[in-house]
């Protein structure tokens, strides 16, 4: 046989939930910041960063927003702690990342999935899905 599937752990799940999907979004956002960075309730609010995302649906938006939020803290050694949405749809948002310069991460996340990610909200009226983070 010229190849093997060799199993690999290299991935990380976060199941996240909120009342509705902008709350959804912000837990997202604090849960993949809380991996990057596990002490971010000790980091000082100093820095702000304008994101816009177009999607094709809710599900994808969450990626994206989460892919360009992760791209950013990359870039300049920050994380986002919280968030504050100024247009916010079903397929498009624009938001003000709040966070802190670090020196290090804790963790590094490669990238967001889309592998399981399904934003649907539950029989309680929670917004819910799970996602999956390459580390």
């Amino acid at each position: 046989m010229p190849y093997e599937v060799i199993a690999h752990t290299a991935d990380l799940r976060l199941k996240v939930s909120g009342k509705d999907p902008e709350e959804l979004f912000r837990e997202a956002l604090k849960g993949m910041s809380s991996v990057l960075k596990a002490d971010t309730h000790q980091l000082p609010v100093s820095l702000r960063q304008t994101v816009a995302v177009e999607s094709p649906d809710r599900t994808a938006l969450l990626v994206d927003f989460l892919s360009a939020a992760l791209s950013r803290a990359q870039i300049y050694r920050e994380v986002y702690t919280d968030v504050h949405f100024r247009h916010f749809t079903e397929r498009a948002l624009e938001a003000e990342l709040i966070g802190a310069k670090t020196a290090r991460f804790d963790e590094d996340i490669k990238g967001v999935t889309y592998h399981e990610a399904n934003v649907r909200q539950n029989e309680r009226g929670e917004w819910e899905t799970m996602l999956v983070f390459d580390i």
